[in-house]
């Protein structure tokens, strides 16, 4: 509970880092337009309350932009609530999520300065400094009660998501978030179990509660951090009974582990053919801006398709929409007609555990028996044992042809996870580049090969027609898709 202007000018403190949050703020918004112009500014000013301070100038007196904007920004920077409101004006007027985190960042900065000490915060940041931002995630979360809420769009790193639990409400044991978020930390960090029970400890003594530590101590001992997983876009491509040539869009999307809810459901929307490509990229743009920068760092879309869209360029809709900081990791193909199909379940997933096994057992240099299409009379014999040396598959014309698709069939109907083909042409030189790309590593990699691959050949400038459009389908049966609920006409819908 200390005043911080005395310890300003000390690096690493907490002010100088509010300082350098609210600097960037100020460039931020003196790059966005709408607040260049006089109508924007007004309405901007308009839905703060009157501060303590002097009040920035109005547009027209000769002020620059920036110096205006900073004026604004230092205003609103003594306090956490005045931070607040200048953040939620910001939202309303240039309806941008993204533009006021770092306000929000600084709100929670000012309300941890009246809780602890420049000190305390400089030893707390230091012992979390090597906390990687998914674990510190997993860690509030796993603090926090079921059903609370989640954590905010700026807690986005492992500081900041600190910060924020300081201004949680009370557990229901009468113990604060933060606390709790230490002890799970230590559970999971054994090399950093005694510092932070020793934070931890003298904080919960100051405040008078050691024993409510002792008993989230011991109810925290046996957390152990999730296992990192892909973020998980998944988009739904249903076919539409009446209308030819449309399609009603789904999309799911998981932000890796132990995410809650473990799957979001977004609106369901009927799409004509022509307008897929640009609506997918809009979603998976709008997502991507919307979500943090950890999440991105490991992100898988799929496409789930129907068979007349399962040679589409899904690969160019999610480089349209991704940006080339954060492209997606891993772009999967799946098969909604696979699903259709229930007497091929037990072949699809013993198929699948025989294409895991050998992907831990050495492959041999020829890899030309282990690839080979399915005979046409291999679809009647679905739930018969599979052959590990099908596959993966590779198709000797894409599947947009009549021979592809009587090929793609073929596989599909006898349980084959794994299909590869080129979207043009599965020329000689395709089919030996696919070779090596199956024998290069364990099978279980060959969708991270195939991305590497494709995102490699982006940013070349030689073209190499043999690799430009691999395409991969990879059906995996222990990642499928939630429960689709039958679509029912408004008049049939029932009335709560």
């Amino acid at each position: 509970m200390t005043d911080s202007a005395a310890t300003a000018s000390r690096a690493g403190s907490s002010s100088r880092t509010v300082a350098d949050l609210q600097r960037a703020s100020a460039q931020r918004l003196a790059l966005n337009p709408l607040l260049n112009s006089e109508s924007g500014w007004r309405s901007l000013t308009a839905r703060l309350p009157r501060l303590s301070g002097p009040f920035p100038p109005e547009p027209g007196d000769g002020t620059q932009l920036a110096d205006r904007i900073g004026k604004l920004v230092a205003a609103c920077g003594d306090q956490a609530d005045d931070a607040e409101a200048l953040a939620d004006a910001l939202d309303h007027v240039t309806r941008d999520p993204g533009l006021a985190l770092p306000l929000r960042t600084v709100a929670d900065w000012l309300t941890a300065r009246t809780l602890l000490s420049d000190a305390e915060l400089d030893e707390l940041k230091g012992l979390l400094e090597e906390v990687p931002d998914h674990q510190a995630t997993a860690a509030a979360q796993a603090c926090l009660p079921f059903l609370a809420a989640d954590l905010p769009p700026h807690c986005t790193g492992t500081w900041p998501t600190t910060l924020h639990l300081l201004r949680r409400n009370m557990l229901p044991t009468g113990l604060p978030p933060l606390l709790a978020f230490l002890e799970h930390l230590a559970a999971a960090r054994p090399a950093q179990e005694s510092a932070l029970h020793a934070w931890a400890g003298k904080k919960a003594e100051v405040w008078g509660l050691t024993d409510e530590l002792h008993a989230c101590r011991a109810s925290a001992a046996e957390f152990v951090l999730p296992e990192r997983s892909p973020s998980r876009v998944m988009f739904v491509l249903l076919p539409d009974g009446l209308q030819k040539d449309t399609y009603t869009l789904r999309m799911w999307h998981r932000e890796g582990a132990r995410a809650k809810p473990a799957l979001r459901d977004e609106d369901t929307q009927a799409v004509s053919h022509t307008e897929l490509r640009p609506t997918v990229a809009q979603r998976l743009r709008q997502w991507v801006q919307e979500t943090s920068e950890a999440v991105l760092d490991d992100l898988c879309v799929e496409f789930w398709l129907p068979l007349p869209l399962i040679n589409e360029p899904v690969w160019d809709w999610c480089a349209e929409a991704t940006q080339a900081a954060h492209p997606a990791r891993t772009v999967l193909i799946r098969s909604l007609d696979r699903l259709q199909l229930p007497t091929i379940q037990s072949a699809w997933r013993a198929r699948w555990e025989s294409l895991m096994q050998a992907s831990e057992e050495a492959e041999t240099p020829d890899r030309d028996v282990a690839t080979s299409v399915p005979d046409d009379g291999e679809s009647d014999r679905g739930t018969t044992a599979p052959r590990r040396t099908q596959d993966p598959v590779i198709l000797k014309s894409p599947p947009s042809d009549k021979e592809g698709r009587l090929q793609f069939l073929d596989a599909l109907r006898s349980g084959a996870p794994a299909i590869l083909w080129h979207r043009l042409d599965c020329s000689a030189a395709f089919q030996s580049a696919a070779l090596r790309l199956i024998g290069a590593g364990p099978l279980q990699e060959l969708p991270d090969r195939i991305s590497a691959l494709r995102a490699d050949h982006r940013r070349s400038t030689s073209a190499d027609d043999a690799v430009t459009d691999i395409t991969l389908l990879w059906d995996d049966p222990t990642h499928t898709l939630p429960t689709l609920h039958s679509l029912v006409a408004p008049s049939e819908a029932r009335v709560l």
